[in-house]
C-alpha cells in the first residue's frame, strides 16, 4: 500500500443488509434475526412501549426502567452483578420518549446462564423501597445542581415550550423526584413491559442454539393486551419566545427550533441535509460563522429528531451573555441566506459526501446494524427506507434545500429560548 496515495474516491458501495430474518414465538412475540457477526457473541435487546410518551406521572417511566436491575424476587441486584460480571456479560436498560428496551451483551457459550438473567429482569422485577428512596434523593440532588445550570434549564423549558398539553411534553420540577411511589413504578411495569407490543430483535454470531435458546426462554413470557395509543394533534405551535433571566449567568442557553414530522413525512431525507448545512456537522455554517469566524461559542448545533407521532428540529448552543443577541442576529442571518440563495454546489457535495460517509460508518457490524432496524421497526418502514435515502442524498438539488428552508424555517415558525441574559 502506498500511503503517498490517496484511495480512489467514489460515492459507490455495496449496501448493508439490514433487513434482519423474522420469527414468530410460542407467545406470538416477534423475534428479529441479524446473523452478521464474526465473534462468538451476541445482543439481545428486548423493545417495549415504555418511553415517556405513556407515563401518566413525570418521571415513572426513567425510574422504572433504571430500577428494574436492582432486584427481582428471585434475586437481589448483588446477585443479578456478580452472575453477569462472572461470565463477562453486560446488561443495560434504555429509556426514550416512544420506547424502553432491555439489552444483553453475553458470550455464546455462557447465554445458558446470562440469558435467564435478563428475563428474569423483564418479567419478575420488584423495585425495592431501599433503591426507590436511594434513587429519589440522588436524582433529586442532581436535578437542584443542574438547574444552575442554563444548558439544563433551556433543555426542560424547550421541550415544553414545543410540545406543551402533549404526551411529550414532560417537564419536570424538583417536587416530582418526591412523588415518585413504588407502587407507581410496579404498576407501570407491570402494564408497560409485559404488552402484546413488545418485540426482540438479537444480533451478533447467532448460531443454531442461540436462537433455540432465545426462542425457548423469551417464548414463554405471558404477554397481555395492552392500550398503545393515545390521543394526539400534530399541530405547529407558531412563533413563541421567551428569556429565562439569571442574574448571575456567565453564559446564555440559546434553543430555536419548532415541531416538524417523523421519518415517514416525503420531506423528511431533504431536512436532514438542510440541517446538515446549517448545522448538523463540524463543518457547518453556524459552526463556520458563530465559532470559527466570531469566537461566540465552542459548540453550536442543529438537529432533526423523529418521534412516533411527531418530530421535531432545533438549534442549540451556550454563549457568553455579552454576545447572546449577537449570536440569535447570526443564527437567523445563516437561516436567511439558506432561504434566499442556493447552496453553492461544491458546498452541497462536501455535505453529500459526509453524509454517506457516516451512514456507512454507522452500520458497520451487526450491533450497528440492529440500531438501524430497530430505528425504523416501529415507524412500520423496512430497509428499502434506507435504500431511498443513499440515493436521495445522491440526488438531492440545491433548489430543493432552499424551498424546505422556506417551507420550515421561517421566523414566525421557530420558537426561541434563553436562558441567562440577553
Amino acid at each position: 500500500m502506498n500511503r503517498l496515495q490517496a484511495p480512489e474516491y467514489t460515492t459507490q458501495f455495496n449496501f448493508p443488509a439490514i433487513a434482519p430474518e423474522q420469527h414468530q414465538l410460542a407467545n406470538q412475540m416477534q423475534l428479529f434475526v441479524i446473523n452478521a457477526g464474526s465473534q462468538a457473541l451476541c445482543k439481545i435487546e428486548m423493545v417495549f412501549n415504555a418511553g415517556n410518551y405513556f407515563e401518566s406521572n413525570a418521571l415513572v417511566a426513567n425510574a422504572t426502567n433504571s430500577l428494574m436491575r436492582e432486584g427481582t424476587s428471585n434475586k437481589s441486584a448483588g446477585e443479578i452483578a456478580e452472575l453477569l460480571d462472572y461470565y463477562g456479560a453486560f446488561l443495560e436498560t434504555a429509556v426514550y420518549k416512544d420506547k424502553a428496551s432491555v439489552i444483553l451483551y453475553s458470550l455464546n457459550k455462557h447465554l445458558h446462564k446470562t440469558l435467564p438473567v435478563m428475563m428474569d429482569l423483564i418479567q419478575n422485577a420488584i423495585f425495592p423501597e431501599k433503591e426507590l428512596l436511594l434513587y429519589k434523593t440522588n436524582q433529586k440532588q442532581k436535578f437542584m445542581v443542574n438547574q444552575q445550570k442554563v444548558d439544563h434549564v433551556a433543555r426542560n423549558h424547550f421541550n415544553a415550550m414545543l410540545f406543551k398539553d402533549t404526551p411529550y411534553d414532560q417537564f419536570i420540577e424538583a417536587n416530582y423526584y418526591d412523588e415518585l411511589s413504588q407502587i407507581q413504578l410496579q404498576n407501570f411495569f407491570k402494564d408497560r413491559y409485559a404488552g402484546n407490543g413488545a418485540y426482540m430483535v438479537i444480533a451478533g454470531k447467532i448460531t443454531d442454539d442461540v436462537l433455540n435458546q432465545v426462542k425457548q426462554e423469551a417464548g414463554i413470557i405471558a404477554l397481555k393486551p395492552v392500550n398503545e395509543k393515545k390521543n394526539y394533534i400534530n399541530t405547529q405551535n407558531g412563533r413563541t419566545e421567551l428569556l429565562i433571566e439569571k442574574k448571575d449567568a456567565m453564559q446564555s442557553a440559546i434553543r430555536i427550533g419548532c415541531r416538524l414530522f417523523n421519518k415517514t413525512h416525503p420531506d423528511y431525507f431533504n431536512m436532514q441535509v438542510l440541517n446538515t448545512i446549517l448545522g448538523g456537522y463540524f463543518g457547518s455554517r453556524l459552526m463556520s460563522n458563530i465559532r470559527e469566524d466570531k469566537g461566540y461559542t465552542y459548540g453550536i448545533g442543529s438537529g432533526v429528531a423523529s418521534l412516533l407521532n411527531d418530530g421535531f428540529f432545533y438549534i442549540s448552543t451556550e454563549v457568553g451573555v455579552d454576545v447572546t443577541t449577537a449570536t440569535l442576529t447570526e443564527i437567523y442571518k445563516e437561516i436567511d441566506a439558506l432561504q434566499q440563495t442556493l447552496v453553492p454546489t461544491e458546498e452541497l457535495e462536501l455535505v453529500k459526501n459526509y453524509l454517506l460517509g457516516t451512514f456507512l460508518r454507522s452500520v458497520d457490524g451487526p450491533f450497528a446494524i440492529s440500531e438501524k432496524f430497530t430505528s425504523i421497526k416501529d415507524y412500520g418502514l423496512t430497509n428499502d427506507f434506507y435504500k431511498a435515502y443513499v440515493n436521495h442524498i445522491k440526488q438531492v438539488k440545491a433548489q430543493d434545500l432552499m424551498l424546505m428552508a422556506q417551507k420550515y424555517l421561517g421566523k414566525n415558525n421557530l420558537s426561541e429560548l434563553v436562558v441567562g441574559k440577553k
